[in-house]
């Protein structure tokens, strides 16, 4: 049993290295489990009976599938998937917390790599996902220089975060799970504009970091609230009034037909109020709500009449059939 135990590194490290015969046993413990090659593929057998599913060897740990192949590279495990483990646990039961859902990553000898935080790995394709050792790639192995990384997160079971996800004061968004083209998306994570529960967020294109506040993107402005979502509609910062588009969220100036009503905005977006000159014609807006004035208007004592466009009117005017004589200023006099 020594000399067994004092040769299993030494064919392991043979195993890893990856022998081609067609049957070859490359390990065996002491209740006669041990990795088997057949055709190229590895197998971890009890004379005719194959493992699958989760397993726990020498203190790393595998995933057979359910034809007991060993797997590599990207795999989706689902929840429902049961394991087994070597070790001091009656008749072999599973481990208590072991990984057993979403997305996990198998190196190339087939060891689940306990990644926890982020990882810059290969982006998951048709040709990284669902792979089997010894199983070639469409990409070829040779063709590193050729492979797309991106940044992923590891939870403490060792799988990919999807969703939202805070990590050190800062929020990030990383892809749920679906199928696009050639990539299998899910966990990646993403940058610029994304769409989440109806609300849309910005995320920095080189961090991913979710932003606050006032961004200027594309040569437009917009307002991301505390929670990230884009404002849109009327938005009061500080004492000031904005108005956001909807549904698009940038920041209107000029002047606006909003409920209608018209709003003059400034050039930093800031709703005007009061007396404001546009061109060389005066318009009065509301103190308070800003909406364009029409009609008499009395302002601080004083008399104004404002036509339909809203532009005051000076000097002699003819209004529903009476003639009325207003000052330069536009006071009623």
């Amino acid at each position: 049993m020594k000399i067994i135990k004092k040769l299993m590194p030494i064919a392991l490290a043979v195993f890893f290295f990856g022998l081609l015969g067609t049957s070859t046993v490359f390990a065996d413990d002491s209740e006669g489990w041990q990795f088997v090659q057949e055709n190229g593929r590895i197998y971890y057998k009890k004379g005719d009976l194959k493992e699958t599913h989760w397993r726990m060897i020498e203190g790393k740990t595998y995933y057979f599938d359910y034809n007991g192949e060993m797997v590599v590279g990207w795999q989706y495990i689902p929840m429902s998937v049961k394991g087994y483990t070597i070790g001091p646990y009656p008749n072999g039961m599973r481990l208590e917390g072991f990984p057993m859902s979403e997305w996990h990553y198998f190196d190339k000898n087939g060891v689940l790599q306990e990644f926890v935080g982020w990882e810059e790995l290969e982006i998951k394709t048709k040709d990284s996902v669902g792979r089997k050792y010894g199983e070639k790639r469409e990409d070829s192995e040779d063709k590193e220089e050729k492979r797309y990384y991106t940044n992923y997160y590891f939870n403490q079971n060792h799988s990919l975060e999807t969703g939202w996800l805070y990590d050190q004061s800062n929020w990030y968004y990383l892809a749920k799970t679906e199928i696009n083209g050639e990539n299998y998306i899910g966990g990646d994570r993403r940058a610029g504009w994304i769409n989440d529960a109806s609300a849309w967020y910005y995320l920095d294109p080189t961090t991913g970091i979710m932003q606050t506040g006032w961004q200027h993107l594309g040569n437009k402005w917009y307002y991301l609230r505390s929670s990230g979502a884009m404002a849109t509609g009327w938005y009061k910062d500080g004492s000031t009034w904005y108005y956001l588009d909807q549904p698009n969220g940038d920041m209107k100036t000029g002047w606006q037909n909003l409920g209608n009503k018209w709003y003059y905005l400034r050039s930093s977006g800031a709703m005007a109020t009061g007396w404001y000159k546009d061109g060389s014609t005066w318009y009065y807006l509301d103190p308070s709500n800003g909406d364009m004035k029409i009609g008499w208007t009395k302002v601080n004592g004083n008399w104004y009449y404002l036509n339909s466009s809203g532009a005051m009117i000076t000097g002699s005017q003819t209004i529903d059939g009476k003639v009325y004589n207003f000052a330069s200023s536009g006071e009623w006099i």
